[in-house]
């Protein structure tokens, strides 16, 4: 049986990962992309929004996943078979991306970390280096925090964004060794260097261990500003223009070798490079299981 189980993408922080989006936007007759259902149900337990908590829905009976979870109706919407392309000859295969850090803590001690529902999907893990993915994280943050000042956001509404336990990494690995222990499957992981330096090679890799086929198409793409990026960072950050700074460089990019990068180098303070150094072994740790070419 030909495997099309949606395909999951976990990430962490800068790491490339909303880029890695853009070969999949590039066919909407085959895919449909989903950019990280689970950060606003992760923004609402950060704030302990309950009022956005009550609202989700509980799992129906006849849902693929009834395990009563804030997660589950996003894990059942992705499963349901209802996306179809345009005139509605096929269903399309599902692509989603979302941060790998969100899914574990709040899937700690409950049947989200069984094989029965994590066999349910493809999973995929994408990571980078943290010399250059702290970097990003920590100048992101910042200007985040700058935005708010200046629009006057009240205290209540201010979460802490960038700190040693938000990067990712750590997770990622965690998460990778419990999906790989659980499911028995290869997992296609790549690094956001090596997709940089060699993006055919790669992705024709990546393509082939979740059963896609790879089209040049999937190479380049056009500079502009992303719908579901929008909608999905809309109010979640209470700053629209933050939806700009978040996903300048991936809006402007044209291919994963032509990433635009206009952010200046600062001068970093001590505790960025000691969380560098902290976040270093996890990284080297899910770099020896990376696609390699």
């Amino acid at each position: 049986m030909v495997d099309q189980r949606p395909i999951i993408l976990w990430a962490h922080a800068r790491s490339l990962s909303t880029v890695f989006e853009r070969p999949f936007l590039q066919r909407p007759q085959e895919f449909h992309v989903i950019h990280e259902p689970f950060v606003p149900i992760g923004h609402a337990y950060m704030t302990n929004n309950q009022e956005f908590l009550n609202k989700i829905p509980i799992p129906k009976p006849t849902d693929p996943i009834t395990f009563v979870h804030h997660f589950s109706p996003v894990l059942n919407e992705i499963l349901a078979p209802h996306y179809y392309n345009e005139d509605k000859t096929h269903i399309l295969r599902v692509f989603v991306k979302d941060l790998a850090t969100i899914f574990l803590h709040a899937s700690e001690g409950n049947p989200l970390q069984s094989k029965e529902i994590l066999t349910k999907f493809k999973h995929t893990f994408l990571i980078r280096n943290p010399e250059k993915s702290v970097k990003s994280y920590y100048k992101a943050a910042i200007a985040t925090y700058n935005a708010w000042d200046k629009a006057g956001l009240p205290n209540c509404e201010i979460v802490e964004l960038f700190s040693s336990n938000k990067i990712g990494l750590k997770e990622s690995r965690i998460l990778y060794d419990l999906i790989k222990n659980a499911t028995e499957e290869a997992i296609a992981l790549v690094d956001a260097d090596d997709l940089v330096r060699e993006p055919e090679k790669i992705l024709r890799k990546y393509c082939e261990m979740v059963n896609i086929e790879f089209t040049k198409e999937m190479l380049e793409w056009k500079s502009e500003r992303v719908e579901i990026w929008d909608t999905k960072m809309s109010g979640l950050y209470h700053v629209q223009d933050l939806n700009y700074l978040w996903h300048k460089n991936a809006m402007q990019s044209t291919g994963f070798d032509k990433t635009i990068s206009n952010d200046e180098e600062i001068e970093y303070p001590l505790y960025v490079y000691d969380i560098i150094t902290e976040n270093k072994p996890h990284y080297q740790y899910l770099f020896q299981h990376r696609i390699k070419i």
